[in-house]
């Protein structure tokens, strides 16, 4: 295939189906190789071990991938997912107790990731100008230490090798990238990594939702540093189920065994999910997932060929239990369009700028998650200024139970909505305060219907 006016995207993530779209609007020609069979109807392949696990929307992504792909949000909604209001559709077990339920203007989506996924696949598979190559192995590179110019590959099915050309190619083939080693058989330098362990492992699994549920639709029961290194969060998704993912740090990993994984719930800062769940009827079998550390690869730090990019997990990938993964990589593909504005997007400075501003760009969530995993992780060094803002978190934790004036400030800097410098604003610091200093009545547990009853459970 020519590399004139071609871009390929490596990699059928999320990252790469939202980096095609918009290469698209550059580029006559986008293909994507993509190692997988994807699927013809909503459902887990094998590529995504992550997709048998909760993937809350984060309030950025969702509004970035509305600005991207105009009515997807109705379009998730038609096919089941939930839009919810994160302050009145949710129950928060925060440090301080349970927080008052408001209503507010802080809404998002929740949904499986195969749906996700099928809906973002399904917009490109409308767009004449991309083209899947699938069950289709990247071999390596085509060129050399100056620019490349394309990719080998093979087909999985026929063992036929391909020579891919093109203008551009950008690595979206998440944690488990090789660029890193087919730039080296280039002849470029290591490409520098920092990782860092969570020590986190958790378990997922669905059930559904019982007939004539008409509470809450999510549960999120916090764990606390230094005092209980549990957590679970259960929302609703479609198909009138329920997804439930449990995590638990250092030797309070969620066990797989069904009996083992019920008493671990009764260990959580509240049982109320152990109540719930032992009455609930399952539908799929525990699942768990280990490989949760942080992990950045500094392209930025290198001078690269021309004709290469990489964004996403392949650049950097975050404990996913915080749920930034989706919004990060749209973020990132949205940086990326800025820069393919710029006149010399075939030279190598222009994707050494890319990937400086990229790295810029994933700085505060790598700062949320790394500073949340050091709570665990003792080898892992904090400044002092650092372990100041940590214990500042902590103390917004503590005072969102019963200051909703904190919750809703603190709510749009976790889903990457809000400005990080508005937490130091006099007014949230005198709120945190006021929340803190308060003696307020606690909050009441969120009820459990007698419907749940004991005949429902498996």
């Amino acid at each position: 295939m020519m590399g004139h006016d071609h871009a390929l995207v490596i990699g059928a993530s999320i990252s790469g189906l939202v980096t095609a779209h918009i290469l698209s609007h550059y580029f006559a020609q986008v293909t994507i190789i993509e190692r997988d069979s994807l699927p013809d109807s909503i459902d887990v392949r094998a590529g995504l071990p992550q997709a048998r696990h909760l993937h809350l929307l984060l309030m950025r992504g969702a509004r970035e991938l509305e600005m991207l792909f105009p009515g997807i949000g109705q379009e998730l909604v038609a096919h089941g997912a939930q839009s919810v209001d994160l302050m009145n559709d949710y129950r928060y077990l925060m440090a301080g107790g349970w927080a008052k339920p408001h209503q507010s203007t802080h809404r998002t989506i929740s949904a499986s990731r195969p749906l996700y996924d099928w809906v973002l696949l399904q917009r490109l598979r409308q767009n004449p100008k991309i083209r899947l190559e699938t069950q289709t192995d990247v071999l390596g590179l085509v060129g050399d230490l100056r620019h490349v110019r394309g990719i080998n590959t093979k087909r999985r099915d026929t063992e036929v090798e391909h020579q891919f050309l093109a203008e551009l190619v950008v690595d979206c083939s998440g944690r488990s990238s090789k660029l890193a080693q087919w730039l080296q058989a280039l002849g470029c330098q290591a490409v520098p990594e920092t990782v860092i362990a969570s020590n986190v492992g958790y378990c997922s699994r669905l059930y559904a939702k019982p007939e004539g549920w008409n509470e809450w639709k999510g549960l999120f029961v916090r764990q606390r540093p230094l005092v209980n290194p549990r957590g679970a969060i259960l929302t609703e998704i479609e198909g009138n189920r329920w997804m439930v993912t449990c995590g638990g740090f250092n030797e309070a990993k969620p066990p797989l065994d069904e009996a083992e994984w019920l008493n671990w719930l009764k260990l959580l800062c509240s049982p109320i999910l152990y109540e719930l769940l032992s009455k609930a009827q399952p539908i799929s079998p525990l699942v768990g997932f280990g490989r949760t550390e942080n992990r950045q690869r500094h392209y930025e730090q290198l001078s690269l060929p021309a004709g290469v990019v990489a964004l996403g997990d392949a650049v950097c990938a975050f404990n996913p239990i915080y749920g930034q993964g989706i919004s990060n990589a749209t973020l990132g593909a949205i940086l990326l369009s800025q820069h393919l504005k710029e006149q010399d997007r075939a030279s190598a400075a222009w994707g050494q700028r890319f990937q400086q501003a990229l790295a810029k760009s994933n700085q505060f969530p790598w700062g949320i998650a790394v500073g949340e995993d050091a709570r665990y992780n003792t080898s892992v060094k904090r400044s002092f200024g650092a372990t100041l803002l940590r214990n500042y978190f902590d103390q917004i934790n503590l005072a969102s139970s019963n200051n909703p004036i904190v919750l809703n400030r603190f709510t749009p800097i976790v889903h990457m909505t809000g400005n990080p410098s508005g937490l130091l604003h006099p007014a949230m610091i005198w709120n945190v305060l006021k929340g803190r200093l308060q003696s307020a009545t606690p909050n009441p547990t969120p009820a459990i219907p007698t419907i749940l009853s004991a005949s429902q459970g498996a």
